[in-house]
């Protein structure tokens, strides 16, 4: 499987290859993750970024699953903590309704979210949802979806902390505590 190959290794190799292409490094690892599911997915035939509806409705061409193959849909979702219950319902309107493009309606629906090991070794912004918010939402929608949906926690556990990240203004890597000066008033 994708995920399960994807190694610590793997997402620095990606990250540093940006500055290689003559690009600036995202500040977390979400960009480089993403890279990797495309590299994996793609040569085994998934098809990337299939539009849910035709081209030719306008409010609604924009729609998209990550992937998708064999009828199951697949969601990589480093998206805003707002956007989680989004990613359920794409992949549900991708299974569940008749406006859909027919070659790209779903079964069941696979939907990867950081895990909060992964969020804080990648940098990513402290908005990102994670894969425990996702199981909390998945809970609360289940009565409402039809579509079968795996979630699957992206982890970090046992990777050593790296630096290579720079993160952003809400996400910093801890620093050394510095002294308070001293008080003009005394």
């Amino acid at each position: 499987m994708a995920a399960r190959s994807i190694t610590q290794e793997d997402v620095l190799r990606v990250h540093g290859a940006f500055e290689t292409e003559g690009k600036r490094s995202p500040a977390g690892g979400q960009t480089s993750i993403n890279r990797l599911f495309r590299e994996r997915l793609a040569p085994s035939g998934w098809i990337e970024e299939p539009r849910l509806f035709p081209a030719n409705q306008e409010a609604l061409r924009k729609w998209k699953m990550d992937f998708i193959k064999a009828r199951i849909g697949v969601e990589v979702s480093f998206n805003h903590a707002e956007a989680v219950p989004w990613t359920f319902t794409r992949l549900n309107i991708a299974g569940e309704s008749d406006r859909v493009i027919p070659e790209h309606r779903i079964d069941v629906g696979v939907a990867f979210f950081a895990t909060e090991t992964l969020k804080r070794w990648a940098r990513m912004d402290s908005a990102v949802g994670t894969f425990e918010l996702a199981k909390a939402w998945l809970e609360m929608m289940r009565p409402i979806m039809p579509i079968p949906i795996l979630v699957v926690g992206l982890s970090a556990d046992g990777w050593p902390d790296t630096d290579a990240f720079r993160g952003t203004r809400s996400f910093r890597k801890p620093t050394e505590p510095t002294s308070v000066p001293p008080s003009p008033i005394d």
